[in-house]
C-alpha cells in the first residue's frame, strides 16, 4: 500500500438495474437486488420482477390453411376481375349490335311466381331505353363494388387479414358455384342429359347478349329485391324496427335472423323453379344453390354484388362467342381448370358456412387456440440484462445496502435502517 490508500478493484454494477455498487454492499442501493446470489436465484428474481407473461396465440392448422386460401382467393379474385372487365367491354361494344335490332323488336318484363308471367311489353324505343338501363346497372354495380371494397381489396392482395370486400365474396362464390355446376353437369351427363340445350341456345349474338344481360339485372330485381328486400321491409315495419327503406331495395348489412333465412330460401326456390320453363327440372338443384349465393350477397353486401355474380356467371363464355377460335377456347379452358381446382376448397368452405348459418351450430372452428401452459416472457426480463427496476422503498426511495430493508429513520443527518440498524 502507498500513502495509506487501499488499492480498489474495478467498479461493479448491479446485474439487474445496472447501477454502480459500493464495495461493501450486499444489496443494490437502487433496486434492492440481492448481490452474490446464485444464477438460479437471479433468474427467480428476474421472473418475479418481470412484467406478466404474454400468452402466445398458436394458430390451428385450420386457421393456417384458411390464411393461405385467403391469399390464393385474392389472386383468383384479381384474375376474375380481369375477366369481368373484358366482359363489360364486350357488353359496351355489343350496344352497337343490340340497339339497332331493338328499334324494330319487342321485349317484355316478367315476374316469377314461379312460372314466368309477362306483364309489360316494351317495343322499339322503350326496348332501347330498358336495354340502356340494364347496361348502366351492370356498369354502376361494377364501379360500386370496386369503390366500396377498395381498402379491403388492397389488404387482401397483400395477404393481410381484413373484412372481406364485395369483390372477394363475388370472386370466391363464383369459384364455388362454377365448381358445383361443373360437377353436377358431369353427373347428369352420365344419365344422358345434355345441359347445353335450353335457355338461349341457338340465338343470334345480339339476342344472346341482351337475354343474358336482362337475366343478370332483372332477375336480381325480382328474386332479390322483390322476394327478399321488400318482404323484410314489411316484416320490420310491422315489428317497429324498420331501417331506412332504401336499404331494403339496395340490400346490404342485414343480420341473418329467422326472417332473413326464410326469405332467402323462398327467393332461391322461386329463382330455381322459374328456370324449369326455359330448361327442365334438372336445372332446379344448381340454380337453387346459386340463388342462395346470390341472396347471401344481397343481404350481406347489397344488390350490386348479386348483380355482379349473376353477370360473371352468365357472361362467362361470352369471349368465345365474340372471338371464336382455338386461342380463346384454350385460354378460357385453362382459366376454368385453375378456377375449379381452387373452387373445390371454396365449395367446401361455403358449404360448411351455410350449414352453420342455417343450423346455428359451429361445425368447424376457424380461429386459433391459446394453450394455458404456453407463455412467453419479454426479452427485457432475461437475466443479467441491465434495465431500470422498480423502487421497493418508501416514497423517498431508501434501500439499505447491507440488508435490503426499505424502511429507515433519520438520525443525526443520516438514514438508519430499521431492520439492521446500520447507517446508509
Amino acid at each position: 500500500m502507498d500513502g495509506g490508500m487501499e488499492e480498489q478493484g474495478p467498479p461493479s454494477y448491479c446485474p439487474r438495474c445496472g447501477s454502480p455498487l459500493p464495495l461493501e454492499a450486499a444489496f443494490c442501493p437502487r433496486c434492492g437486488f440481492p448481490l452474490g446470489a446464485s444464477e438460479e436465484d437471479i433468474r427467480r428474481q428476474y421472473e418475479c420482477y418481470a412484467p406478466p407473461p404474454r400468452p402466445v396465440k398458436v394458430k390451428s392448422s385450420v386457421q393456417t390453411a384458411r390464411e393461405v386460401m385467403r391469399g390464393i382467393g385474392a389472386v383468383m379474385t384479381l384474375i376474375i376481375l380481369g375477366l369481368v372487365t373484358i366482359n363489360i367491354g364486350i357488353m359496351l361494344w355489343g350496344m352497337g349490335l343490340v340497339i339497332p335490332e331493338a328499334w324494330d323488336s319487342v321485349t317484355s318484363l316478367y315476374v316469377a311466381v314461379p312460372w314466368l308471367v309477362r306483364f309489360l311489353s316494351l317495343p322499339g324505343v322503350w326496348f332501347v331505353l330498358f336495354y340502356i338501363l340494364l347496361v348502366a346497372a351492370v356498369l354502376l354495380s361494377f364501379l360500386v363494388m370496386l369503390y366500396l371494397g377498395r381498402r379491403e381489396m388492397l389488404k387482401e392482395m397483400g395477404f393481410r387479414p381484413t373484412r372481406h370486400s364485395g369483390a372477394y365474396a363475388v370472386g370466391t362464390l363464383f369459384l364455388a358455384v362454377l365448381t358445383m355446376n361443373t360437377a353436377y353437369y358431369l353427373l347428369i351427363g352420365l344419365f344422358g342429359i345434355d345441359p347445353s340445350t335450353g335457355g338461349s341456345a341457338g340465338s343470334q349474338l345480339w339476342e344472346l347478349m341482351y337475354s343474358l344481360l336482362r337475366a343478370s339485372v332483372w332477375e336480381e330485381v325480382i328474386c332479390r329485391i322483390l322476394y327478399i328486400g321488400l318482404p323484410l321491409a314489411v316484416v320490420y315495419a310491422v315489428k317497429g324496427g324498420a331501417a331506412p327503406y332504401r336499404r331494403y331495395v339496395l340490400g346490404g348489412n342485414f343480420r341473418f335472423g329467422p326472417w332473413e333465412k326464410v326469405f332467402l330460401i323462398f327467393s332461391s326456390s322461386m329463382f330455381a323453379l322459374a328456370h324449369v320453363f326455359s330448361w327442365d327440372l334438372w336445372k332446379v338443384p344448381p340454380t337453387f344453390v346459386a340463388g342462395l349465393a346470390l341472396g347471401y350477397l344481397f343481404l350481406r353486401y347489397g344488390v350490386y354484388a348479386s348483380i355482379m355474380l349473376h353477370f360473371t356467371i352468365d357472361y362467362l363464355s361470352m369471349p368465345t362467342e365474340v372471338w371464336p377460335g382455338e386461342g380463346t377456347d384454350i385460354a378460357l379452358g385453362l382459366f376454368l381448370l385453375v378456377a375449379m381446382l381452387v373452387g373445390v376448397v371454396y365449395l367446401g368452405y361455403y358449404s360448411i358456412r351455410a350449414l352453420e348459418l342455417f343450423s346455428g351450430r359451429t361445425i368447424l372452428r376457424w380461429e386459433g387456440r391459446t394453450p394455458a401452459s404456453y407463455y412467453q416472457f419479454p426479452r427485457s426480463a432475461l437475466p443479467y440484462e441491465p434495465r431500470p427496476g422498480p423502487s421497493y422503498g418508501p416514497s423517498f426511495g431508501f434501500v439499505c445496502k447491507y440488508c435490503g430493508g426499505t424502511e429507515a429513520r433519520y438520525v443525526d443527518g443520516r438514514f438508519q435502517c430499521t431492520r439492521c440498524g446500520k447507517e446508509s
